[in-house]
């Protein structure tokens, strides 16, 4: 079975192809390289990031004008932060892109969670000391958060919109009735 891509579709257990004894070429490739969930998620990591980074480097480019190095110090943080947060979540799912739907789900809740508790204790520790910490530019480090948080997501929804992935449904089987009535 190939999708539109060209890529060979494999179930979670490894089998290409079903009894057919003749395979595609693109079969050999899929079975002794990732998968094709493996390489969907690398490809939205890799969107994802490259939205990221341009959205850092223009925040950085824009608040090192605007307040030289405080400014770029705060947008630098802000940028880091966030490149962290959906970088670690990325690459978790790259890793369990395999395992099936409930794994997934707790594997990436389990993920979120914990980044979110990191990320508040760092707002918390910042809050807590804010006057240990005068370089720092409220405004630059929320901008630089948002045009970060913006500029992953819409390049990983540009990606995402261009995989190509493929549907098959199966044929339509009616529910046996067991007494024979239609």
């Amino acid at each position: 079975m190939t999708t539109t891509n060209g890529l060979s579709a494999r179930p979670a257990d490894g089998r290409v192809g079903g009894s057919d004894a003749a395979q595609d070429p693109a079969d050999e490739v899929t079975m002794n390289g990732p998968s094709i969930h493996v390489i969907r998620a690398r490809k939205l990591l890799l969107g994802g990031l490259v939205g990221g980074v341009g959205a850092a480097v223009l925040s950085l480019v824009l608040f090192t004008v605007l307040d030289g190095t405080r400014g770029l110090a705060s947008a630098a943080l802000a940028a880091a932060m966030v490149l962290f947060f959906y970088g670690v979540g990325q690459l978790i799912m790259v890793a369990f892109a395999d395992a099936g739907a409930r794994t997934l789900l707790a594997v990436s809740m389990a993920s979120y969670t914990g980044r979110v508790v990191i990320l508040g204790l760092v707002l918390l520790v910042y809050s807590r000391h804010r006057e240990a910490f005068p370089a720092l530019w409220p405004m630059a480090i929320f901008v630089t958060t948002i045009a970060v948080v913006a500029g992953w997501i819409a390049v990983e929804i540009w990606v995402f919109s261009r995989l190509r992935i493929g549907v098959y449904d199966t044929e339509y089987v009616p529910p046996s009735t067991e007494d024979g009535a239609q």
